[in-house]
């Protein structure tokens, strides 16, 4: 009974050394306090959420929670604008909603960037609108939609490779051209040469998603990390390439997988982004020696008199931003190589003679 007279004097003599130096702060509404029950947060949320936390942990190996590039906004320089609606998730949203921009803070790609849980109820993805490539052309593969978004050139072929041309250490797709090469769309095409397009431009229906998001064995590649490939650790993610109506009836046992030919014509066949490699190397050695490249392989400031000669560029920076060496589109990669590369040696890009790749190729 003490010990409680005593502590409510204690209380009462704070309340009045309050009143003494002049507190005027008044309580005019209603106070509410945080609802911490089970109906809330933990409706959705508890310690057991596994998908949740594995979704986390692999995106903390992505290069989008990186933030690398965020500084690419409107805050940093005029010249950003644009930019700012894949570099930063302020900007995304406000070009997926219409809504415009309004930060006083531009922050980095995260889940609430893609996903609306708190505005749907759930984690249905932010857009799976089709998007129009800059050539017109049209990509629709469900929530693959939302990656091409920004997964996609900025430039319009048709108009950006013409005669006399100028060219600058920027020219080429920009980029993140991945949606315009797995359909095959908005690279330069010779006029006479026949082009072809391999299974994946029509047959993975969920484009990006189902190889890059497929299940795997460890948390950096796969899921919300999007890697195909661990560099540092050797692991690969092939669980979407040997899905059923894929690979599944031979299944891949490397993502470099043997090609069907010798493209680069080396006198061996190796693995596709091997073959790829291959021919990109030997375009950059024409494209320099004609000194439309630097040795470093970022095109030279100058004008170019013909779209043939500027496209023979566009094709090796395409091949080189897309970056997956032939694997989104195998067939595409390689007729976009092999008629520059016939350009670029006899002027016809259906005209090289045997053997071109064995003296130009250095691996």
């Amino acid at each position: 009974m003490k010990l409680v007279t005593l502590m409510t004097l204690m209380i009462l003599t704070g309340v009045i050394l309050l009143m003494a130096v002049g507190c005027d702060r008044k309580v005019t509404g209603t106070v509410d306090f945080p609802d911490n029950s089970s109906v809330g947060c933990f409706t959705c949320h508890s310690d057991t959420d596994v998908e949740l936390r594995v979704a986390r942990i692999q995106f903390e190996n992505s290069v989008h929670e990186a933030g690398d590039n965020t500084n690419r906004n409107r805050l940093y320089s005029s010249n950003y604008r644009t930019c700012e609606r894949c570099h930063t998730h302020q900007g995304f949203v406000a070009f997926v909603t219409g809504e415009p921009v309004d930060s006083s803070n531009y922050t980095t790609i995260e889940c609430f960037t893609c996903h609306t849980p708190h505005t749907s109820g759930d984690l249905r993805l932010r857009t799976e609108t089709a998007v129009t490539l800059e050539n017109g052309a049209t990509f629709d593969r469900g929530p693959a939609n939302l990656c091409v978004t920004c997964h996609h050139s900025r430039e319009n072929v048709l108009t950006r490779v013409v005669d006399s041309v100028s060219l600058t250490s920027r020219f080429g797709p920009h980029y993140s051209n991945q949606g315009d090469m797995l359909i095959g769309e908005n690279a330069y095409e010779f006029p006479g040469y026949a082009y072809t397009k391999s299974w994946h431009s029509t047959g993975v229906t969920e484009g990006c998603i189902m190889c890059h998001m497929s299940p795997s064995e460890h948390e950096s590649v796969g899921g919300h990390s999007w890697w195909m490939r661990n560099e540092d650790r050797g692991f690969e993610n092939r669980t979407g390439c040997n899905v059923t109506g894929c690979h599944d009836t031979a299944p891949l046992t490397a993502l470099n997988r043997p090609a069907f030919a010798d493209y680069d014509s080396d006198g061996t066949t190796e693995g596709v982004q091997d073959e790829i490699r291959g021919m990109a190397d030997s375009l950059k050695v024409l494209l320099v020696a004609a000194n439309l490249l630097t040795a470093g392989g970022s095109p030279v400031a100058r004008v170019v008199a013909t779209a043939d000669s500027a496209g023979a560029v566009y094709n090796y920076v395409y091949i080189e931003e897309d970056r997956s060496f032939g694997i989104h589109n195998t067939d595409y990669s390689v007729g976009l190589l092999e008629s520059a590369i016939n350009f670029m040696l006899t002027g016809d890009p259906n005209g090289a003679p045997a053997g071109k790749f064995t003296m130009l190729t250095s691996h």
